[in-house]
Formats: structure tokens, C-alpha cells, sequence
């Protein structure tokens, strides 16, 4: 079955200019469901790059709860804030 579409008392530069209008709403309309960049999930070497540390460093360190970290499945992800967050608190110098 093929659809026909018939344009009647328009001109291309108006037609185009509402095909324009439409995406820009729909592109909007998703960039808002989008999670923001800090709350984005890395992987195991994502995060262990991100800290500059081995894949073997980054499990101790998640082993002992000093970054929080999501099983998805079979699978261990990272919050960035959270491991930004962590990497601060483990950076304080102690008084």
C-alpha cells in the first residue's frame, strides 16, 4: 500500500520552514527525557579511566564502599557525580 501525500497552496520555503518547526519541537521534547551529563552511567573502564586508576584499584576501592556502584544484570556501573563526589571526599587531606 504506498501513502500519497498532496500539498495544496503552499510554496517550498513555507514547507520547508514547517518540516524546520516541527523537528526542532520533537528535538526538544526528547533533549528533556535525556539524563543530565553527571548522572550518566560509566562502565568499569570508563570510571577506572576517568579516576586514572587500574580495573583491579577501582574494584578494591568499590569493595570497600568508597565508590558506589549499580549492578545492571551481570553488569557494574558507575554514577559520574557519584565517583566525582567520592574522588573529592578521598582527596581531603586529613587536619
Amino acid at each position: 500500500m504506498t501513502n500519497v501525500l498532496q500539498l495544496e497552496n503552499t510554496n517550498a520555503l513555507d514547507f520547508k520552514n514547517e518540516i524546520v518547526k516541527e523537528v526542532v519541537a520533537a528535538l526538544k521534547g526528547f533533549a528533556n527525557t535525556l539524563q543530565p551529563d553527571n548522572e550518566k552511567l560509566l562502565t568499569r573502564e570508563e570510571t577506572a579511566k576517568m579516576l586514572s586508576v587500574s580495573l583491579v584499584t577501582l574494584w578494591d576501592w568499590t569493595r570497600k564502599d568508597l565508590i558506589p556502584a549499580y549492578r545492571i544484570g551481570n553488569k557494574v556501573r558507575y554514577k559520574k557525580s557519584e565517583v566525582s563526589e567520592a574522588l573529592k571526599k578521598m582527596n581531603k587531606f586529613s587536619s
